[in-house]
């Protein structure tokens, strides 16, 4: 072999081991989490010093499908206009192209376009001008080495992006669960069970939290506040809305204020933090043991179910909806008298509204007859039985809407 084949030899391993060495310094640049910029600027010397790239053009596609243009030198910046249309003309390659002679002004000083697939897809297109490069073998390897520099960095901006995603969930789950732990805190940790009055209640959101609501507030040992309430719309909005109700409506209830009274200023508490967009129907109520009577008012929810022997009244007076109005048109105060083993049963509508494939399966007409067969058990089992009679129904798919049951029994 001659000296001047043992030179080109020497010079195509040197230019191996530089060429190694550059994809090795990508790696390394990426292990040590470089900013996907400073890659591209990596890649830029590359090109530039030591294949002697003397104009460049990188284009990349994002996740939501937008291209941008990370990287380029030896041309002008381009403005959105030139980049939709040089976008527009690339999108027709889908493998290396020798640029001869082209309509557009734009690649016209282009020798090779390159394009990059990542998961057999072009994520990436690579213009390359003032190329000095002739030999057919030599473009080949330079080619594949640009194309495997480009897809490691476009596979690393991906990689980042799919992990910071996953952060972010596995963040927002946390926050989460911290959230349905707080909401939680916030329902009455007992409620009465003696021979006076038995309570239980249910709550099942859709989600892992969710906009229902119920509570038990004693005033004196003969008297008590109780309320089920439903926020519009579900999740964590919902949740924080109830939470701001709920500390409204434990603070005015300790003022001892009539119902009316009561409900108008917890109305306005919240049209001043909603400004009206959002809205609560609630049932609140309020009962003494000694007298036997519940004054009552309904805002616009399912009416609260009074269940004695063979009669079942709906207790539907009240008012509208609160948070729609800045003050309520009107608040009308009902009262009844609850005789020994009156049944009183609260809900929210989740229960009579079963998501679409179910809706027909239990309506208020399935629950009055429940009711009216289960009416001699404990509030706790008729709760737990309609419960699981709800869950036979819909079988493993989850309801479309939060579920509370807010259940008592006098004596």
């Amino acid at each position: 072999m001659n000296q001047e084949a043992n030179q080109e030899i020497l010079e195509l391993l040197i230019r191996r081991q530089v060429e190694l060495n550059s994809l090795l310094e990508i790696t390394r640049a990426i292990n040590n989490n470089y900013s996907i910029e400073a890659l591209f600027q990596m890649n830029e010397l590359i090109l530039s010093n030591q294949l002697r790239i003397g104009k460049l053009r990188v284009f990349s596609r994002d996740a939501d499908g937008q291209w941008n243009q990370p990287s380029y030198f030896g041309v002008e910046k381009l403005s959105a206009e030139m980049k939709s249309e040089l976008v527009s003309i690339l999108s027709e390659y889908k493998q290396v192209t020798f640029i001869n002679s082209f309509d557009s002004d734009i690649l016209h000083e282009f020798k090779i376009l390159i394009p990059v697939e990542y998961k057999n897809e072009i994520f990436g297109y690579v213009l390359i001008g003032d190329y000095q490069n002739v030999e057919i073998d030599q473009i080949d390897i330079d080619v594949k080495l640009i194309q495997t520099i480009i897809n490691v960095i476009i596979v690393a901006a991906e990689n980042r992006r799919l992990l910071e995603i996953r952060i972010q969930q596995e963040r927002l789950e946390r926050d989460i669960e911290l959230a349905a732990e707080v909401q939680t805190m916030l329902f009455p940790k007992k409620l009465p069970d003696n021979e006076q009055i038995s309570m239980s209640a249910r709550y099942v959101p859709q989600q892992n939290i969710g906009g229902d609501y119920y509570d038990f507030l004693e005033l004196n040992k003969n008297e008590f506040i109780f309320c089920i309430a439903d926020v519009s719309g579900k999740g964590m909005s919902a949740a924080l809305l109830m939470a701001n109700f709920q500390a409204s409506l434990r603070a005015l209830a300790f003022q001892k204020l009539p119902l009316d009274l009561l409900l108008s200023t917890a109305n306005k508490a919240i049209f001043n933090l909603t400004n009206g967009d959002r809205h609560i129907t609630l049932f609140l109520g309020n009962y003494n043991i000694q007298t036997r009577k519940l004054t009552y008012v309904n805002a616009g929810h399912n009416p609260s179910l009074m269940v004695s022997n063979t009669d079942i009244k709906e207790l539907k007076i009240g008012t509208t909806m609160i948070g729609v109005f800045e003050d309520l048109p009107f608040i009308n105060v009902g009262e009844e008298i609850l005789d020994t083993d009156t049944l009183l049963f609260n809900y929210t509508d989740g229960l009579v509204e079963l998501d679409h494939d179910h809706a027909d399966l239990f309506g208020e007409v399935d629950l009055i007859s429940f009711l009216f067969e289960h009416q001699n058990l404990k509030p706790e089992s008729i709760n737990n039985l309609l419960m699981a009679k709800i869950n036979k129904l819909i079988g493993k798919d989850r309801q479309d809407d939060d579920i509370t049951l807010l259940t008592f029994k006098v004596y």
